[in-house]
Formats: structure tokens, C-alpha cells, sequence
């Protein structure tokens, strides 16, 4: 059984099969993007949830955020931000992003995976 679909938004690509990894053994579809893509992905897919890392090159973490946030059809998505930085910083940025929530790098998995589960919930 599917427990819904979560977009990462990550460069990364040892982070993006670690949450691809540990979120299909706990049910859910994980779908992967980054960029324009990650955009675009957004609309196509309609994720439960959204995992979006602050810092990455091109697009970063705030950019995609405000243009997600601008676009009816993925405005109520939730987004969890996501980074390596300080947690001052990053808790400084949730609010630039307009995001629901924060994950700090590197994850705790049992708090990665409840945070995925309250805001697939809260759809």
C-alpha cells in the first residue's frame, strides 16, 4: 500500500537514494528532481509532501520554494526544508521559504520519517 508521494528537491544524489530508501520501506512513492525539473515535477506529480534542500546550485532552496508558493496548483503542497546548515540559519530561512517545517543534514531517520508522515497527513 502506498502511503502517498514525497518530491525531493535535492543535488545530491547520495541524499536523494537515502530518503528514496528509507521512505519506500515505510510505504511511500519517492520521486526525485532538481531545478526547472523539480518545478515542473511539482505540478505533474502533486506530491503529498515536499522535501526541498536550501542550498543548491542553480535554483536554490528559497527560489523554487517562492515559485512553488506562486503557483495555484502547488501552493498547498507542504514543503520541509531541508540543509547542512546551522540551525539559526535554517530556521531563519523556513521563513523566507514559506516552508512548513525544517530537517537539518544529517538526518535522524526516525524524525525524517515522522516529519514526512504529519505532513502527508495533513493534506
Amino acid at each position: 500500500m502506498v502511503m502517498g508521494t514525497v518530491l525531493v528537491i535535492d543535488d545530491e544524489p547520495s541524499i536523494v537514494a537515502l530518503i528514496e530508501e528509507v521512505l519506500g520501506v515505510e510505504g511511500y512513492r519517492v520521486v526525485a528532481a532538481v531545478g526547472e525539473a523539480a518545478l515542473q515535477c511539482a505540478r505533474d506529480v502533486h506530491p503529498d509532501v515536499i522535501l526541498l534542500d536550501l542550498m543548491m546550485p542553480g535554483l536554490d532552496g528559497v527560489e523554487v520554494s517562492q515559485r512553488l508558493r506562486a503557483d495555484p496548483a502547488t501552493a498547498r503542497i507542504p514543503i520541509v526544508a531541508m540543509s547542512a546548515c546551522t540551525q539559526p540559519r535554517l530556521s531563519a530561512t523556513v521563513g523566507l521559504m514559506r516552508a512548513n517545517d525544517q530537517l537539518s543534514k544529517p538526518f535522524d531517520m526516525g524524525r525524517l520519517c515522522a516529519t514526512v508522515a504529519r505532513w502527508a497527513e495533513a493534506i
